[in-house]
């Protein structure tokens, strides 16, 4: 029994100090893809120009100015989330654009990512796009434009913590109990 509280308590105080360890490490690796690969995977494809990019916790939130929509719904102010780092495959846009974006829906979201064919708009490749898909406008209003926080680090390691004590004083209790 001893060796029970002795372990929960060294793992309530590491819990505290906030060691918690590292998930792996990985390095985003695209194969080369063609636009008809980007276009087959997409459930929104538009062009746009980049007005503001937000991060959060490893995750960075992408709004656009849309100007055509080629595939999908997409709204005139459309938010697209990635990863923060292009390391993690996140997006890795410079300047304002405009840009060509093949996003995919995950819930009433649109993400995407460095290997999805996301990139400064060229002619080439926005003909390509809208020989294969037609053009239109976007949809009046803006969707997704708010990177919607989960709960924080340091409310989950306190929720931890909070349980953890919680054990461990119901084992001291129960020890007693069983004692006496």
């Amino acid at each position: 029994m001893r060796r029970w509280t002795t372990g929960l308590l060294a793992a309530l105080l590491l819990v505290l100090a906030g060691w918690v360890p590292a998930s792996p490490a990985s390095a985003c690796s695209c194969a080369a893809g063609t636009t008809v690969d980007a276009l087959a995977s997409a459930d929104a494809v538009f062009s746009g120009r980049l007005v503001s990019r937000e991060e959060d916790d490893g995750t960075a939130l992408h709004v656009f100015a849309v100007d055509t929509v080629y595939v999908g719904e997409v709204s005139a102010r459309q938010g697209v989330v990635s990863a923060a780092s292009g390391a993690s495959c996140g997006l890795e846009l410079s300047g304002a654009g405009p840009f060509l974006v093949f996003a995919t829906r995950q819930g009433d979201r649109l993400t995407a990512d460095l290997c999805g064919g996301t990139g400064p708009w060229t002619a080439p490749a926005a003909a390509e796009v809208q020989m294969l898909t037609g053009a239109s406008p976007p949809e009046p209003g803006e969707a997704g434009t708010e990177l919607s926080a989960g709960l924080p680090d340091a409310a989950v390691q306190g929720a931890v913590a909070v349980l953890l004590v919680g054990a461990f004083v119901g084992g001291r209790l129960l020890r007693r109990r069983a004692a006496g």
